[in-house]
């Protein structure tokens, strides 16, 4: 192979690893966002569906950085009572997602490392790259596939989350408890 081939080559193998760790950030991003507009959905019997609504309207622009802030701050902590508004004239209802991991302060740093890394990624290390260097598409490709597994493991993290709230609800869902108090508030 001549130079400009072999450029051309490790170029393109750059930008599609460059393309899979870019693709796996919004991955974590998107996950962040689903879990966090669910986590905490509370309100009256007509306001709820509102609540969850205006919940996803304010994350959908947050960044990755305020994303991992608010899940540390509003999902990585004990279990709390919630209060109610007073003055209420409809059932008020709250459901919560909480985890406590094991070792929460390691994750939670592991989280703000993976925001820092996206942004050293997105905001300097390709502003440096000289693109017509082999040497420095090379360090690239070194640099996201060292990444890669960390955003994996994260993503293994938010499926294991989502999965379990969406089968914690369909528990719910199917008791038949919940079905038959349904059908009495029905009948009355």
């Amino acid at each position: 192979m001549n130079g400009s081939s072999d450029l051309e080559a490790v170029s393109t193998e750059a930008l599609r690893k460059l393309g899979r760790n870019i693709l796996n950030f919004s991955k974590i991003e998107a996950g962040f966002k689903l879990l966090l507009s669910v986590s905490l959905i509370e309100g009256t019997t007509t306001t709820i569906r509102d609540n969850i609504k205006a919940r996803q309207s304010k994350l959908h622009k947050q960044s990755l950085g305020a994303l991992v802030t608010e899940f540390t701050r509003s999902i990585c902590r004990d279990v709390e009572e919630v209060e109610p508004p007073k003055h209420l004239t409809k059932p008020w209802l709250s459901l919560s997602f909480n985890i406590t991991p094991t070792h929460s302060n390691e994750w939670q740093q592991a989280l703000r490392a993976l925001v820092e890394e996206r942004n050293s990624l997105i905001h300097h290390d390709l502003a440096d790259i000289d693109v017509t260097s082999i040497k420095d598409y090379r360090n690239l490709i070194a640099l996201l596939d060292e990444q890669n597994p960390r955003l994996i493991a994260e993503l293994d993290n938010l499926r294991w989350m989502l999965s379990s709230l969406s089968e914690s609800v369909q528990d719910i869902g199917r008791s038949p408890e919940l079905r038959q108090l349904i059908a009495l508030s029905k009948e009355s």
